[in-house]
């Protein structure tokens, strides 16, 4: 229930466009005990702005139980998800919201916003252009294909969309940033820099706007070789990045769980984690592809693709059902005691994972690719004995300088990014882990170093087929095509779209900055054959 005089002050402080003001007597509200979805929304807004991500997003939680038929408060609840890292609930949120009210503009636009963070850029332009053709005399739709656009390189066309927007909405902060995106691929990185000052120095610019805007004022700063400069823009920005997911919700150290799972692994017989062959219907031919965050994945991915009969899925928590269950030391002690039942139960969950995302898997290669999958090679081993594993290995310092100067989407593992000295022990224990895996369980791997495969792409590839069981064709040279056809849902889009980039030494412009943290890594700089 909801006081009348409650109810009177907040519709007063909306009257006046004062969401602070309806947040705080919500939550006020809610202290004397008023329950009602409304309360829970404001306040679960007003947390959110102030910062505390996670708080917003449990308010907002209690309002979807409360009334989970009303498309504004779907949509309300879906927003500050996508704070929290929630992404894929905030995209089911708002799809829900929408198909409720197929014409909220706001359902429409925070799902865009959604789906540009999940790196989704296709996706995203789609569901931004909705919003212009709902709202042409609004800016948010005409800013955000904007950004879609500048983020694939298509400045010109960026330039017309933002411009557009820039007239209906002069101070819109996702217009400057598309703007200002533009203006370092052209090289006009003086206006950039002026752009983006301008921009972090408003006090009204939202914490996540904050962050995205610092990161490109980093990148506007490194094309001129100002790298002090960018340095302390880029850790300004990882700042204000980890700020927004500290407080008493913070996520524990993700190199610590790492850790044990090392142990866990190193302690145990290797036949604990030898499974039967699946009796879950799959796929014909299974490949993950794995490695670490800015490793090269995608674009192997994009080259695999070009292949026949293949199906690949980005990033997506497809063993989340056996994570849950099984991926803790004490799970992976007892590994061995997975029954039949058990092990069948979660593969089907992973595949029911890979056609829900539109996939059907039987007769085809399918390709898991992330990154960061090099936690869960004990399940792999124990759930899936037939598939293959791909490993990509790059420069670690290269690795470690791009984690540390990209955003991501927010997660235990990418709040290690955030600190310089975290990302590199981090990645050192996921290494660790990597190495342990591939010694002690029964896996079929590949190594490739994205170094070979810029130097020598077609023995490189044809090396990779011949492991994965699918025909080489002078196509793969072209796996740029495949990449514009089928969609690259990671922020390696545009890198991936542009033939071969090659990222090589790009640390060493920054190697004083990286000095702290070359000894954690040096070790497998070494292994890994880059100390030339």
């Amino acid at each position: 229930m909801i006081t009348p005089q409650t109810q009177a002050r907040i519709e007063a402080a909306l009257s006046d466009n004062d969401l602070n003001s309806a947040g705080r007597l919500s939550e006020a509200a809610l202290d004397r005990g008023e329950r009602h979805a409304m309360l829970y929304v404001f306040a679960g807004l007003w947390r959110q702005r102030a910062g505390d991500a996670q708080g917003g997003a449990m308010r907002l939680r209690e309002a979807t139980r409360l009334d989970p038929e009303n498309p504004g408060v779907l949509t309300a609840a879906a927003d500050v998800l996508r704070f929290t890292g929630e992404l894929r609930e905030a995209v089911r949120l708002f799809d829900r919201a929408l198909s409720l009210d197929p014409l909220s503009v706001a359902a429409w636009y925070g799902r865009a916003q959604t789906l540009d963070t999940l790196g989704h850029i296709d996706a995203a332009m789609n569901s931004f252009m909705r919003v212009a053709e709902l709202a042409p005399d609004t800016a948010p739709g005409h800013a955000g294909v904007a950004a879609m656009l500048a983020q694939l390189g298509r400045t010109n066309e960026a330039r017309v969309a933002a411009n557009r927007a820039l007239a209906l909405a002069p101070v819109d902060p996702s217009t400057h940033m598309a703007l200002a995106r533009c203006d370092i691929a052209d090289s006009k990185t003086d206006a950039a820099i002026a752009r983006l000052r301008t921009l972090t120095a408003r006090p009204d610019l939202l914490a996540h706007d904050r962050v995205v805007a610092l990161s490109l004022l980093g990148d506007a700063l490194d094309s001129q070789g100002a790298t002090g400069d960018a340095f302390r823009t880029y850790s300004a920005a990882n700042a204000r990045f980890a700020d927004m997911h500290a407080g008493p919700n913070a996520p524990p150290h993700h190199r610590n769980f790492v850790e044990a799972i090392d142990d866990a692994v190193k302690a145990g017989d290797p036949a604990r984690f030898s499974g039967a062959a699946p009796a879950v219907p799959g796929a014909a031919n299974h490949i993950f592809l794995l490695g670490y965050a800015r490793s090269g994945t995608t674009l192997v991915e994009q080259v695999l693709a070009t292949a026949p009969r293949v199906e690949t899925l980005e990033e997506e928590p497809t063993l989340a059902a056996a994570a849950d269950a099984w991926l803790t030391p004490a799970g992976i002690a007892a590994i061995g005691t997975m029954t039949a039942d058990e092990a069948q139960v979660l593969r089907s969950a992973y595949w029911q994972v890979v056609r829900d995302a539109g996939i059907e898997p039987l007769g085809q290669t399918f390709i898991d690719m992330d990154p960061l999958k090099a936690v869960q090679l004990p399940l792999i081993a124990r759930l899936f004995p037939e598939a293959k594993i791909v490993v990509m290995r790059r420069d670690p310092r290269d690795v470690v300088w791009s984690c540390f100067r990209r955003t991501f989407v927010f997660s235990p593992a990418t709040y290690e990014f955030s600190n310089l000295q975290r990302a590199a022990r981090h990645y050192d224990a996921v290494m660790r882990l990597t190495e342990t895996c591939l010694e002690k369980l029964p896996l079929q791997v590949h190594s490739m170093r994205y170094a070979d495969l810029i130097n020598d792409f077609d023995g490189e590839t044809q090396r990779l087929c011949a492991f994965a069981g699918l025909p080489w064709t002078e196509a793969m040279r072209r796996f740029d095509r495949t990449a514009s056809v089928r969609g690259v849902k990671t922020r390696s889009a545009a890198q991936v779209r542009s033939r071969l980039f090659d990222g090589g030494g790009q640390w060493r412009r920054y190697a004083s900055q990286l000095e702290p943290v070359l000894p954690i890594l040096e070790p497998w700089v070494e292994k890994f054959g880059f100390a030339a």
